[in-house]
């Protein structure tokens, strides 16, 4: 048998719910599948039998390299060639990534009559702006033509790897669909290796299974099995004469696949002796290009190349392609080659226009890559140069979501420009520092102090934009702080700097303060104002500030309970901030989001958003707290798995800053709550006085309110002042029926029932009881009742049973099967979901009993099978 020859084994499952889901998308209802697998199972394999089913079809194909940096949207550059003319001289020129995502969400609606399917390959290596139009094509398939294939190697997957994040935030899509390769059995090996000499069940021991590694044994005709597949793949290679052996090798320094002539440039060789290899069976002919079979066999060869020889090959790859004609290469493809040759001098020019091109594009994580690249290859080289390069990496890595990696850049890109001696400079590195750091909410004292050095530092004639932008990062700060009538004046300040009004960006900062120190000090209006700078800034495409603003309109509409204005602007935000790419704010919009479902009583929803956001979020900032606070609220108010540790885990992270944005996230009123409902008095009088002073002090009204409710449970109603926020006041002054009333205008029916739950009254306890009931509130229902018996009620109904879904299990069974049939362990998932280990086995054990399965492999394919994703 000879490579590429063997028939596809065990596949008949897979094959089928591949063109199942293909006559679904071309009758209208767009399809993404996300095909997984270890490396080697065979992916590739199906998808290519797959697509010789399809006849006529138009079939669009691309994979990402395993460059050390990969190339910005790499598979769409594959298609070039099949593209329409508009996305290809967009994706040749500086592309905008929004366009790009438009013009082929576009393509796959219109199609030019036909349906399509596009196959992206080896997306583990994706970068960021590939995952990005993945998401946006997610989110809109389900009208187009158009089926999306996306193969990744799942045994490269983490539970961090951003793939696996994108996995996580599409899995209640209705277009998405998951499939998963499995090894081969022992019986389908044996009938591969029929007829070969070789012992099957050694061949498959060997193997496990694994599709690749058992056809390049039997390809390479050995009577015995390798130890390993690397062993194969040489030993297939050691047969080639030096000429075919040293293309081979030059291949393997290019990547995946290239140009005979490429090869030939680099390896010194004619082109015809690649022939030799792909009679080998280690290199296939892909139109007019030389690939590697497979990247394990690329892996394998270069692997084997002398260090030497290696860089050489890097720096004959490196020279071809710089002589080649401006723009014809990607300037990450010459920055690899020079860091693989060892070339500081080459690495330095190439990798920052790697990183403009990278960014131009979304992918803000392969810009950095690149830009540290940059940076280890320096010299002594003038501090100017240094903190320019430390400037942008830092607005890459806050780009990109590495808050951290930016805190960190920010700060040395600062300590550059004052070594520079340049304070206009190190103003504007002090304003971006403050900025990355209000964003990691346990840094804010450290961005109030950077912005207050970067104002001393451009005060004075002429106003410059860097004073505009850290005046109106003041205003954002004492607004964080609930000073909004501070946030007002800078706002106002900042007005008065745009002069005649000809600076519509500066114009739209100055509204948005504005209307922030409105909105919060209690003044709708100020809304409309906030909305204006939006208006503004999407004119001046200045995104980010758009976005920015998107925030604080949700921020301030879920914060002061105005729920209509919060809903009528989350849509609009949601789909710019998803149009643009801007998963920072996505996420920031979709935890205030989760905050108001539970506010709402919706909780169902908005446990399955929180968990969204946790197991998508990248850091360790205020999305992730208040979406943890959220999760906390409700595991206290259902009476699930103990909150506490949850809980304390977000007030100890962000200790420093809890006195600034407590009134934001809500730890300690949220931990208050969770240990009432355990009767623990004195600590409940322990949370809230140790927050009390500053929230006093700071005077935001639905914190003070919450405190004192708390607090009046331990120690009785306390004395009610005018700043606490109105339902509270009613409550906290003995008028239950009227504070319940306003509670249920503002749409918060939790609150509205504990402030009936606090009385003596038997007919408001029992609507207390019912609307416990109706919400699967546990511990108060349970109150609630105990209050009633002591006031000699009897005829208390039953607690009624917990919902669940068609298939038996609770929501947050579903979203364990759910990250089980995605290949997770325990622990990971434990990790992803901010639970205890110990929780997810009962959760694991459960849904195993539920769905009647042995074991997880079953569930995980009941979960494919009948397309189970969190609700």
């Amino acid at each position: 048998m000879t490579a590429g020859t063997w028939t596809l084994e065990e596949r008949d499952g897979e094959l089928a719910s591949l063109t199942r889901w293909w006559y679904e998308a071309a009758a209208g209802a767009g399809r993404l599948v996300l095909v997984g697998g270890d490396a080697g199972a065979g992916k590739t394999a199906l998808i290519h039998a797959f697509g010789r089913r399809l006849g006529d079809a138009r079939l669009l194909s691309g994979s990402s390299e395993p460059l050390a940096t990969p190339l910005p949207l790499g598979p769409l550059r594959d298609m070039t060639g099949a593209l329409p003319d508009r996305l290809s001289r967009e994706l040749s020129g500086t592309p905008d990534p929004v366009k790009v995502r438009r013009l082929l969400l576009d393509e796959l609606r219109e199609g030019g009559g036909v349906a399509t399917c596009v196959v992206l390959d080896d997306a583990q290596w994706a970068d960021e702006a590939t995952l990005d139009l993945l998401r946006f094509l997610g989110r809109r398939l389900g009208t187009c033509r158009a089926l999306v294939v996306v193969a990744y190697r799942q045994d490269e997957v983490g539970p961090r790897h951003p793939l696996r994040v994108l996995a996580g935030d599409l899995a209640t899509l209705p277009a998405v669909r998951r499939l998963t390769v499995p090894m081969l059995s022992e019986a389908a090996v044996a009938r591969l290796a029929s007829g070969t000499g070789i012992d099957p069940g050694e061949l498959h021991r060997r193997t496990g299974g694994n599709a690749f590694f058992v056809t390049q044994v039997l390809g390479d005709g050995g009577a015995t099995v390798p130890a390993t597949v690397r062993d194969a793949v040489l030993a297939r290679a050691a047969r080639l004469e030096p000429g075919p052996r040293d293309a081979l090798d030059a291949l393997a320094c290019l990547g995946t696949r290239a140009a005979p002539w490429l090869v030939e440039a680099v390896s010194g060789r004619s082109a015809r002796e690649l022939d030799a290899c792909v009679e080998r069976g280690l290199l296939t002919d892909e139109q007019g290009a030389v690939a590697f079979r497979h990247e394990l066999v690329r892996i394998a060869v270069e692997q084997a190349i002398p260090p030497g020889q290696a860089a050489e090959l890097h720096r004959r790859a490196l020279a071809v392609l710089t002589a080649r004609p401006p723009g014809e290469v990607e300037p990450a493809r010459l920055a690899e080659h020079a860091q693989r040759a060892g070339d500081r001098a080459s690495v330095l020019v190439h990798a920052p226009l790697a990183a403009q091109r990278a960014s131009a594009l979304g992918s803000h994580k392969e810009a950095a890559a690149h830009l540290r690249r940059a940076l280890d290859a320096l010299g002594a080289i003038p501090a100017a140069d240094r903190a320019g390069l430390l400037e942008e990496l830092g607005r890459e890595s806050h780009l990109a979501d590495d808050l951290e990696a930016a805190l960190r850049a920010r700060q040395a890109a600062v300590d550059a420009w004052r070594e520079a001696g340049d304070r206009r400079r190190q103003g504007g590195a002090l304003v971006a520092l403050a900025i990355t750091a209000a964003h990691l909410a346990r840094e804010i004292p450290l961005g109030e102090k950077a912005c207050d050095e970067a104002l001393g530092l451009l005060a004075g004639p002429p106003p410059t934009p860097e004073l505009a932008l850290a005046c109106a990062v003041r205003a954002k700060l004492s607004a964080m702080a609930f000073r909004h009538a501070e946030a007002l004046a800078w706002g106002e300040r900042l007005l008065a700097m745009t002069g005649d009004g000809t600076d519509p960006q500066g114009r739209a900062l100055a509204l948005s303060s504005i209307g922030i120190g409105r909105a919060l000090g209690g003044d709708a209006a100020g809304l409309g104002l906030i909305g204006e700078s939006v208006r503004l800034a999407r004119a001046a495409a200045a995104h980010d500030q758009a976005g920015l603003a998107y925030f604080w309109l949700q921020l301030i509409c879920v914060t002061r309970r105005w729920y209509a204005e919060a809903e009528r602007w989350y849509g609009e935000a949601l789909a710019f901030t998803d149009d643009h790419g801007q998963e920072v704010w996505r996420q920031w919009l979709r935890a205030f989001h989760s905050r108001a479902l539970l506010d709402q009583g919706r909780w169902e929803e908005a446990e399955a958003l929180a968990s969204e956001v946790l197991r998508t979020a990248g850091v360790d900032d205020g999305r992730k707290m208040l979406s943890m606070v959220v999760l906390g609220r409700l595991r206290a108010r259902r009476g699930d798995s103990d909150p506490r540790p949850l809980l304390a885990t977000v007030r100890s992270t962000m200790v420093t800053a809890e006195p600034v944005v407590g009134w934001i996230i809500g730890p300690a009123p949220a931990l208050a709550e969770a240990v009432t409902y355990t009767g623990d008095t004195g600590q409940v009088r322990a949370i809230a006085t140790s927050v009390s002073a500053a929230a006093a002090e700071q005077g935001e009204p639905w914190l003070l309110g919450e405190l004192a409710s708390w607090l009046a449970l331990v120690d009785g109603p306390p004395a009610v002042t005018p700043d606490v926020a109105e339902p509270y006041r009613l409550q906290l002054s003995g008028r239950p029926r009227a504070a319940a009333a306003r509670w249920q205008e503002l749409g918060c029916p939790y609150e509205a029932a504990l402030a009936l739950a606090g009385t003596a009254d038997e007919g408001l306890l029992r609507e207390a009881l019912t609307a416990f009931d109706r919400l699967g509130a546990g511990p108060m229902r349970d109150i609630t009742a105990r209050r009633l018996r002591r006031l000699g009620v009897r005829d208390i109904p039953r607690r009624p049973s917990r919902t669940a879904g068609p298939d038996g299990l609770s929501a947050r069974e579903q979203e364990v099967l759910t990250l089980l049939a995605d290949g997770l362990r325990n622990a990971e998932i434990a990790q992803a979901l901010f639970l205890s280990r110990r929780t997810v086995e009962h959760h694991v054990a459960a849904v195993l009993r539920k769905l009647r399965v042995a074991n997880r492999a079953e569930a995980a394919r009941y979960a494919r099978h009948h397309g189970v994703a969190v609700r």
